[in-house]
């Protein structure tokens, strides 16, 4: 079975590794240093896709899409107006600009490239 990964700096993660820092006499400044440094890992399926037609690539930028938002903070569950911040945010970006290149599917990249607000859909 054919799966791909992607990372993303967990940046919503901060607040709950805030919290746990206080509770051990961390201070928020170095707990949020230390979770920047440990990246948010999503597995994004791709093996029922053909990532080389239109159809195929248009669905794996949204399954992308939907990866990146988990690991930048945002669920399905998540308020409509917080899944559109992050849709906007650093994180977001380079978490879509990382997978895509990683992914290393010639017609996803040029999808995207043509098209990034698919990938927000």
């Amino acid at each position: 079975m054919k799966t791909r990964m992607i990372a993303s700096l967990g940046c919503a993660m901060a607040l709950a590794g805030a919290l746990s820092a206080h509770a051990a006499g961390q201070s928020e400044a170095d707990a949020a240093r230390d979770i920047e440094r440990q990246p948010v890992q999503v597995v994004v399926k791709a093996h029922d896709l053909d990532l080389t037609s239109q159809d195929g690539s248009a669905t794996m930028l949204q399954r992308l899409s939907r990866a990146a938002q988990e690991a930048c903070g945002a669920s399905s569950f998540s308020v409509p107006d917080y899944r559109w911040a992050v849709k906007r945010s650093d994180c977001y970006r380079g978490s879509m600009s990382r997978a895509v290149a990683d992914l290393g599917a010639p017609a996803v990249t040029r999808l995207y490239e043509e098209h990034p607000v698919l990938a927000s859909n």
